[in-house]
């Protein structure tokens, strides 16, 4: 199979959701005489949706197959761990680009590469090939250890009936723009901290005066407690495409060095000098002037949904967490501002215990005497989800955008809410915009991967916040002048290096 060349991207959504016993509360289906292959899925009202559709779908094509699911335990690294721990996988289980590398990489996964090359139906060079790179555990690895289902490119979601009632310096409103078209037309990095200075600014108008504020603003949001953006600086494809733009980052690869070895400590770049310059212009532009909260919900997905944000830096499937808050705002969606994003999916992995699983109504493997296993069942499964069909199906609940790049310009994905919403906003290149690689912690031993994570969404909670900086941001950037927030990075980075030095 041809190898895949680009920039290593990923992304990921947080997932920590809680797990139902019975999420679809649904009859038992009649499996008398059928192949019974069990899926697992999280127990979150959108995924229960999304894999419904699924679910539906393939049963309809392949009649004698039942997918059954099974709810993921608790959390996603809860869930897989227990799974690890009491060999009781899944036949195929859900797969986030972020997460999925501690357990391909130690041989849970099957590699999809095989059943591709034996498959002449399909072909993975019809998704997006910067989703085809999420789907490897480290930088070396090439191979396909899940299914990419959705292309997740993070973008602003925008509450149009907040901002239709928050004026400009002009009087207009949408920040002075007139209508969300002309905001549209001129939207850019220059215009998004417009609309934050004028959200921010009528919200503290509103808050000095709450008497006199009118209903229609209150309904809408325009409160004490609302910010311009919820931009989900603890979630890695939002704050470090910020950061690349201030000229920082995270994880350096360019710092590897030539050995076999590579210097993890150069790498993990958190407390270089352009890094740290990059916290401060990420304070100074976007925290101190109130434009975002300086704490912020562990699952970054609470503000906006609840009218408390103006826009969100967040992916498609984010939309159903403005729908499950019964939402009354109008929603539509813009461009990331930054000249940096990032692009990831999510998607579904066959295990390798269903490689050993055959059902007594399993049909033979063609020109072999071979039953089919549970494997290959994962397969057709797999094959449905990044078919027209399959893509068409998630992009009927909103939560989608096609992994498939023949459907950019088509499919359900485009009418849902309404066709006139800017759907354009997930899919299109921005001039001057670079793609990023949010996957770079793939270059970290698998092990160490979530803990790396961890810790640099820990120090980013920390940039945000007056106490750790010093009024006077012009000082140079040196351990004397900024001591507070330096000893909050080496802190974590400490943790982190324990880690990946205890993985090698």
């Amino acid at each position: 199979m041809k190898k895949f060349f680009g920039i290593l991207l990923a992304a990921v959504m947080c997932l920590g959701l809680t797990a139902c016993t019975n999420p679809f509360e649904e009859e038992p289906e009649e499996q008398d005489g059928k192949v019974v292959i069990e899926v697992g899925v999280l127990g979150s009202t959108t995924e229960q949706e999304i894999f419904r559709k699924y679910k539906n779908g393939f049963q309809e094509k392949y009649p004698n197959v039942v997918v059954q699911l099974e709810a993921i335990p608790g959390d996603y690294a809860t869930g897989m761990n227990n799974y690890v721990q009491n060999s009781t996988f899944p036949d195929v289980v859900f797969a986030p680009g972020d997460q999925h590398a501690a357990y391909s990489s130690r041989g849970h996964f099957v590699d999809l590469r095989a059943y591709d090359e034996a498959d002449d139906t399909f072909s993975f060079d019809d998704i997006y090939p910067e989703l085809i790179e999420t789907t490897h555990y480290d930088s070396t690895d090439e191979g396909i250890w899940f299914m990419p289902r959705d292309y997740n490119k993070v973008v602003t979601f925008v509450n149009k009936t907040m901002l239709a009632l928050v004026p400009g310096e002009n009087g207009q409103m949408y920040a002075g723009y007139g209508s969300f078209e002309a905001l549209k037309e001129a939207w850019d990095l220059e215009t998004f901290y417009e609309v934050c200075a004028a959200v921010t600014k009528k919200v503290a108008e509103n808050a000095a005066d709450p008497s006199s504020v009118p209903q229609e603003e209150k309904v809408a949001g325009l409160i004490r407690g609302t910010v311009a953006v919820d931009a989900r600086y603890n979630w890695y494809p939002a704050y470090e495409p910020i950061l690349r733009h201030y000229g920082g980052s995270m994880i350096s690869l360019d710092k590897a060095g030539e050995g076999e070895e590579p210097d993890y400590n150069a790498m993990l770049s958190v407390d270089s000098d352009e890094t740290m310059q990059a916290y401060r212009s990420f304070y100074e532009n976007l925290a101190k002037p109130g434009y975002v909260k300086q704490t912020l919900a562990s699952s970054g997905a609470a503000a906006f949904p609840n009218s408390q944000a103006a826009m969100w830096f967040t992916t498609r499937p984010s939309w159903g967490e403005v729908n499950s808050a019964n939402a009354t705002f109008e929603v539509d969606f813009l461009p990331f501002p930054f000249d940096y994003v990032g692009v990831g999916c999510t998607g579904y992995a066959i295990t390798t215990l269903a490689e050993t699983r055959v059902s007594e109504y399993a049909e033979t493997k063609e020109g072999t005497n071979e039953k089919m296993t549970n494997a290959d069942y994962g397969w057709l499964f797999l094959k449905y989800i990044a078919s027209e069909d399959g893509q068409n199906a998630i992009g009927e609940t909103g939560m989608g955008v096609p992994s498939l790049m023949s459907m950019k310009d088509k499919g359900t994905w485009l009418e849902y809410g309404s066709a006139d919403i800017n759907h354009e906003a997930f899919v299109l290149d921005v001039e001057g915009q670079q793609t990023m690689a949010v996957n770079d912690i793939y270059s970290f031993p698998a092990t160490a991967q979530k803990t790396v994570s961890d810790n640099c969404i820990s120090i980013m909670t920390y940039v945000v916040k007056d106490s750790f900086w010093p009024a006077d941001l012009t000082l140079p950037i040196d351990r004397n002048n900024y001591k507070e927030i330096y000893a909050k990075v080496d802190e974590y980075k400490n943790v982190m290096m324990v880690r990946i030095n205890a993985a090698n």
